[in-house]
């Protein structure tokens, strides 16, 4: 217990220290009692002396007040203290020279009768000690309770973030085999045949991103105008197109094939057969942008419709992209979700 917490007991309770056990003397049953001493009537005061000690009870108990009131404004002020270095700590400045951190989302159904994206983004007053983590998993729209399974994803993913020590990358592929582990324990013997997810996962930690993809859902950075694609997807098209490489198709029948789109590694699916990862944390500037996205988004936009819209601030862009995705009125447009981090120079207020 604190000082402040001892005194705010204190006059809340009205408890005050109890003397020895032994100073005071109490009367046993069976035994002489004590013979009384002879009591005195009491002097009677004069006016004057009387006007005096009512003086003096006044003033004590005008001090008590005051001094009550004083350890009043000095716990409110040490509270008041407390909540506001508590609220700086809490800052979003995640890197040295006032870069900041800010974040916008969008998560839409499009044309489709339910949601099957799920993404979450890790509380802001946890940046500063845990990085930014963000995720964003896409049920298999083709198979049954993909909602379901990107939840179970999602969920798994952060589950265990706080607890999990180590290097950024390495985090990100535990926390990836712990959340294959939930949806394969979901979906149980087979269940690759009968429901699955992609999975994009971003950290960012001590001025780096570290991530994490499996199946077709992207993680893109725009710096300078200029958009990259940091994963691949795993689809049936690039295995067909190593073939081509070997001499064993041609590339023509390969971009193609009925079935070039098809996943080839999915959370569900049991053992993971394609994980992407950069080779080391990849370095941030300010004025970068980081989008995570589902295929709804970038199915739906070209490069520059996108790179345009991440030019803005996160939540202008998420807006844009919510925008600009409307716009084209498909009638076959998938669920879309995008996550956009910003870096910026200067703090927020």
């Amino acid at each position: 217990m604190t000082a402040a917490n001892g005194l705010w007991g204190l006059l809340l309770t009205g408890s005050f220290p109890l003397p020895p056990s032994g100073a005071v003397s109490a009367y046993t049953p069976g035994t002489p009692s004590p013979t009384p001493l002879p009591t005195l009537p009491p002097p009677t005061p004069t006016p004057a002396a009387s006007g005096a000690a009512e003086a003096a009870g006044f003033a004590l108990e005008g001090w008590m007040i005051a001094a009550g009131a004083a350890a009043l404004a000095l716990l409110i002020a040490l509270a008041v203290f407390f909540i506001v270095r508590a609220r700086r700590r809490r800052a979003p400045a995640a890197f040295a020279g006032g870069v900041t951190l800010s974040v916008g989302k969008v998560h839409e159904t499009g044309a489709r009768e339910s949601q099957q994206d799920c993404f979450a983004v890790l509380p802001e007053e946890l940046w500063p000690e845990h990085g930014l983590l963000a995720v964003v998993a896409d049920g298999m729209g083709g198979l049954a309770d993909g909602d379901r399974v990107s939840q179970c994803a999602v969920s798994a993913f952060f589950d265990s973030f706080c607890n999990v020590q180590g290097e950024p990358q390495l985090v990100l592929l535990e926390l990836l085999r712990r959340a294959n582990n939930a949806v394969n324990g979901l979906l149980g013997p087979g269940g690759a045949s009968r429901s699955g997810s992609t999975l994009v996962a971003a950290l960012i930690r001590d001025g780096g991103l570290s991530f994490v993809s499996v199946g077709d859902s992207r993680i893109a950075l725009l710096r300078d105008g200029a958009l990259y694609t940091l994963d691949r997807e795993h689809v049936y098209r690039n295995e067909l197109l190593c073939a081509a490489v070997n001499g064993e198709r041609s590339f023509e029948s390969a971009l193609s094939h009925p079935r070039a789109g098809g996943l080839t590694s999915y959370l569900g699916m049991g053992r993971l057969k394609y994980v992407d990862f950069p080779a080391a944390p990849i370095a941030l500037m300010p004025g970068d942008r980081v989008v995570l996205m589902s295929d709804g988004v970038y199915n739906a936009l070209g490069v520059s419709e996108l790179a345009d819209a991440l030019l803005l601030p996160p939540e202008q862009a998420a807006e844009e992209i919510r925008r600009a995705v409307s716009a084209k009125g498909y009638s076959t447009q998938d669920n879309y979700t995008a996550v956009v981090i910003g870096l910026e120079r200067g703090t927020r207020a």
